[in-house]
């Protein structure tokens, strides 16, 4: 989100100037960028370290992409993935780990289609509308997790897919903003996918 942000601010400042006005655009950090951070590595010359996804949906740093010759190239799906997990690594392909146990897959798909359902109910321009918007949005993620998944499989999960979308953990967010933000990314499997989904390009700073 973070990454969005610093574009909704040099959009702004972009606009500002084509309108003949001389804004000041201030960093809080020594370099630009905010969370989207590329650096140089000897072994693979470039490595992002920060919010660099990009994919359907998100037009208007798609746009100005475009605009300023930023290449994106598309993620690598053939090679194996790393889960780790209590001191494992486990290989893997595709957007999630698989799932041997059948009831913590019936709990993972439970947990998606829950969460896609209550976002269907939260209106895209004013979530504090949504019917249940009091009740959500005094409950955590960390609260709703607990009460809708059965297995630690799924609840750990669960907390990953948190932490890796908005970079908190389940009992710092509201489930209203957090379902509102989810819905807003096109749901849960656009936002964790690759094909097709939110993590479909990486574009780079550099």
């Amino acid at each position: 989100m973070a990454n969005k942000i610093f574009l909704h601010h040099n959009f702004a400042a972009k606009l500002l100037v084509e309108s003949g006005l001389n804004p000041v655009l201030l960093e809080a950090r020594n370099r630009v960028g905010g969370r989207t951070y590329t650096v140089q590595n000897k072994e693979t010359k470039w490595v992002d370290l920060g919010g660099a996804y990009i994919g359907p949906t998100q037009n208007r740093i798609l746009r100005i992409a475009k605009q300023y010759g930023v290449k994106t190239y598309k993620v690598n799906e053939e090679s194996s993935l790393v889960h780790y997990v209590k001191g494992k690594s486990h290989a893997f392909k595709g957007p999630f780990p698989p799932v041997w146990n059948p009831l913590a897959y019936m709990d993972y798909n439970n947990l998606w289609r829950t969460m896609d359902k209550m976002g269907m109910e939260i209106p895209k321009e004013a979530p504090w509308r949504a019917p249940h918007a009091e009740e959500w949005d005094k409950m955590t993620m960390q609260q709703l997790f607990d009460k809708i998944c059965w297995t630690r499989a799924a609840r750990r999960f669960a907390t990953l897919f948190v932490n890796v979308n908005v970079t908190s953990e389940p009992y710092e967010v509201s489930a209203l903003w957090f379902l509102w933000y989810v819905k807003q990314c096109g749901g849960t499997m656009r936002i964790f996918s690759t094909s097709n989904g939110g993590q479909v390009s990486l574009y780079t700073t550099v």
